[in-house]
């Protein structure tokens, strides 16, 4: 929201404040939680800062979901390798830097680092709305509202089965019984790169299928752990299945902010409703395993996955995936065409969209259901090539680009 407010105001001098503000302030908490001066100052600077990290988390989903839009491959692959390579960095300072202040600084540069890819200027131009692979261009949802909150319900109610998964093992590990130690975590790496792959097969089209279940792994493992059955299969499988949670919700509403009003809100939805599910269900779910009523467990865990089913389905009755071919880019089609995209700097989609105008004298709705988008992605795009030609409407692009000489 704040990136939306910047668009719109346009002003570079407020940005630059925005963030140097948000540095500083997350880097003195993180000098105070290194002190260890005391339990409250630890607790409160900690609060900041995770209020920090998830605005500047939020704007990095967002350029992310904007840079990835430049390139042919799918979300998933960008985001699995992100992840992996997160849980290894995270890996190599748990297990080899084991100094203060050298950790603090690692967290400062981290954070420096974060604050510019999320808020850079590059990824606030008004041409940052556009799709990023080929699935997410040719899916059309009969009401984009009801497919949102069918999403949130979705990644909400799998937030349960996980964090359920999550604490079984944590009890295990913190009761003595077993000492998981870091070595399993980077089982995480490994399935984020896996999960990454697989949910970008064919563009994504079995994306939900395979997240269905591998949400149907999670449940019988919990039966599993809850019934005496070997750790070892239940940790593998939480670890396997985590990295597949996480890609699955980042991928998806990526992909679902380029068919909304707001993307910047979007773009990072997925991981608010993990977190906001996981705080809601965590205390409920160690009551849960801690009672040791295998009975209610399996029941709770098995009314969860039907609900995900009834989820997911509902979700996939707002896809419209379109059969329509995408226009015709081949240069031969058309010079003029071809040489205005080069010289105002378009995008594929966005030439695609200049096609269409040019040639079609359909209204709006038509013209989205023409190039496979939503009516509100269209507008976008056309408010970006607005920008680039310095012309102020639809019309007023349509008689420029008809008057425009290269000479």
């Amino acid at each position: 929201l704040l990136k939306r407010v910047y668009r719109k105001n346009n002003n570079m001098l407020l940005l630059h404040i925005f963030k140097v503000c948000v540095v500083i302030t997350g880097i003195i908490c993180i000098a105070v939680m290194g002190t260890h001066s005391s339990y409250v100052s630890i607790f409160i600077s900690g609060c900041v800062f995770f209020a920090i990290m998830g605005i500047v988390g939020s704007a990095v989903h967002y350029s992310l979901a904007v840079n990835i839009s430049n390139y042919s491959m799918p979300v998933s692959y960008a985001i699995g390798i992100a992840y992996a390579l997160g849980v290894l960095i995270q890996f190599i300072a748990n297990n080899i830097v084991n100094n203060n202040l050298a950790e603090s600084i690692m967290l400062c540069v981290g954070l420096i680092v974060l604050v510019y890819y999320g808020f850079g200027t590059d990824s606030m131009a008004a041409n940052s709305a556009r799709a990023a692979d080929g699935r997410a261009s040719y899916i059309v949802y009969k009401n984009e509202k009801t497919a949102g909150i069918t999403l949130i319900i979705i990644v909400a109610l799998m937030t349960c089965i996980f964090s359920t998964l999550d604490n079984a093992v944590t009890l295990v590990h913190a009761e003595g019984s077993v000492d998981i130690g870091q070595t399993p975590r980077v089982i995480l790496a490994v399935s984020g790169l896996v999960a990454g792959y697989v949910f970008g097969i064919n563009k994504g089209a079995f994306i939900n299928i395979i997240m269905y279940c591998v949400t149907l792994l999670s449940v019988m493992c919990v039966a599993v752990i809850e019934l005496g059955g070997p750790f070892m299969i239940g940790l593998v499988a939480f670890y396997m299945s985590a990295g597949f949670f996480v890609v699955y919700f980042t991928t998806m509403f990526i992909q679902f902010s380029y068919n909304t009003d707001i993307p910047e809100l979007w773009a990072g939805m997925g991981r608010a409703v993990n977190n906001a599910g996981a705080v809601i269900t965590s205390f409920t779910s160690v009551l849960l395993l801690s009672s040791a009523n295998t009975m209610i467990i399996s029941v709770v865990a098995l009314v969860l996955f039907a609900l995900i089913s009834v989820a997911i389905y509902a979700y996939s009755t707002q896809l419209v995936i379109s059969v329509k071919e995408p226009v015709s880019t081949e240069p031969a089609v058309n010079y003029k065409l071809e040489r205005f995209v080069q010289a105002y700097s378009l995008t594929e989609r966005e030439k695609e969209v200049l096609q269409v105008l040019t040639e079609s004298d359909g209204n709006v709705s038509e013209l989205a259901s023409t190039l496979c988008m939503s009516r509100s992605a269209l507008y976008r795009h056309i408010s970006a090539i607005n920008e680039k030609t310095d012309t102020s409407s639809r019309i007023g692009l349509i008689q420029f680009y008809y008057s425009w000489s290269e000479n």
